[in-house]
């Protein structure tokens, strides 16, 4: 199944935080995509001595009548109801109505996501959402509100897929499941992090441990952060993943130390070969479950990537027709050049004293002083020079190559390709 199509199929749902959408969804990428193991958070949970896991949420049906005619009904577009509506039933003027309705300030045609709720299970409030013309519409005096809703106890759900790997150093990859009839945001995350670890699976050897994780946002990441209070002592570092599916350059994110070995690799492969990107710190793009893992007492390096900003954020316009098939592919190839990265990576340590002759038939790999630039790179043949004359004191098991093929200008493959010959000679070892 493409991408896209998966997208497609689980997008115009009532992906509130505990809702039987929501759920459904879990279980169809299950069944049909990649297996999942699920932890469960009990509604009235209290997480870190602040955020309250709440109930489950139950629509039922949900409409406005005018004259007794319906003009606004939630099975037309399930953004209609403001999520985790409270039930109400009667009638309204239309001052009273007004007070319950929400809209988009910028985006006439456009319903808006109205989430508050989610977060905060001790207030309660009726409300739709309804594009700026049909406000402007209303011209009668009187009308009829109709929101049965329930809620009872249930329980707030994060899927993980895990993939062991030699090490149990941990790589996480993070993407948010809700987000009502919404498709970028952030399905797209959720099907290219799916896509991801489809294709790591099929590696036979892995050097790290990889582990997808799909939360509800925000408050599904600090359940199960809690739960695993030893996980940052495994986890090396977070990639969230974000409304990927659109038509904008990829955007990089950095952690909060922002100078990672992630961070560096992120820059290093986003810069390879694009015209078009965008770079910036912690949180000066977007907002989201990054700060969660970064948070306090955890402090595991997470970076993000994104397409954002795009103009249908957090409107019912966020659907299918903005998705490319090909940006989702850039962007899940772009994740795997960065893991392949670090796969490949290694710190070299050297086995000799003093400066073998490379020219030596028995190492075949002096770089001649005037062999030109490497062909299909922009590497210039000072650089190749300068490495030729600094790399054996880059052997003292201080560097990886990806860091000295960071500090050269030179391509990471050619390093790699260079100093695994030289392991392969026996000058140097992995440290």
């Amino acid at each position: 199944m493409k991408m896209k199509e998966l997208v497609e199929e689980l997008y115009l749902t009532n992906r509130a935080f505990i809702t039987d959408d929501y759920d459904e969804c879990l279980e169809y990428m299950d069944e049909n995509v990649l297996p999942l193991k699920y932890h469960r958070y009990p509604s009235g949970k209290e997480i870190w001595d602040s955020w309250v896991v709440p109930k489950k949420w139950i629509v039922n049906e949900a409409y406005l009548e005018k004259e007794g005619e319906e003009i606004l009904n939630f099975d037309d577009h399930p953004l209609h109801l403001i999520s985790y509506s409270a039930p109400f039933e009667g009638r309204v003027s239309l001052e009273e109505l007004k007070e319950h309705l929400y809209f988009h300030p910028k985006l006439p045609d456009a319903i808006p996501f109205h989430f508050r709720l989610n977060y905060r299970p001790w207030d309660s409030e009726w409300g739709f959402c309804v594009s700026k013309e049909f406000y402007d519409g209303l011209d009668e005096d009187d009308y009829f509100v109709k929101i049965d809703t329930e809620f009872e106890d249930g329980e707030l759900k994060v899927a993980e897929h895990h993939l062991e790997g030699e090490k149990e150093d941990t790589i996480l990859l993070i993407a948010h499941l809700d987000h009502t009839g919404m498709a970028n945001d952030d399905l797209c995350g959720v099907v290219v992090g799916l896509e991801v670890l489809t294709r790591l699976r099929k590696k036979e050897e892995r050097k790290y441990s990889y582990k997808l994780l799909i939360v509800p946002e925000m408050l599904g990441s600090a359940a199960y952060l809690e739960e695993y209070e030893s996980l940052p002592e495994k986890v090396k570092y977070g990639i969230f993943l974000e409304m990927l599916g659109n038509e904008n350059r990829l955007a990089l994110q950095k952690s909060f130390e922002d100078d990672t070995k992630l961070d560096k690799i992120a820059e290093y492969v986003l810069k390879d070969g694009r015209d078009e990107f965008k770079i910036d710190d912690f949180r000066k793009i977007i907002c989201n479950d990054e700060i969660i893992f970064e948070s306090p007492g955890y402090e595991i390096p997470t970076i993000s990537i994104s397409r954002y900003p795009y103009p249908e954020y957090h409107t019912h316009l966020d659907d299918p027709s903005i998705i490319s098939e090909e940006r989702l592919q850039e962007a899940a190839e772009y994740i795997l050049d960065m893991i392949e990265i670090l796969e490949k990576d290694f710190t070299p340590l050297r086995k000799f004293k003093g400066m073998p002759s490379l020219a030596n038939p028995k190492y075949d790999l002096y770089i001649d002083p005037g062999q030109p630039a490497l062909e299909g790179t922009n590497v210039v043949t000072e650089n190749l020079k300068i490495f030729r004359d600094y790399i054996f004191r880059y052997l003292e098991g201080d560097h990886s190559v990806f860091e000295i093929a960071d500090e050269f200008d030179l391509p990471f493959d050619f390093v790699h390709e260079y100093l695994t010959e030289f392991k392969a000679k026996d000058l140097v070892e992995e440290k």
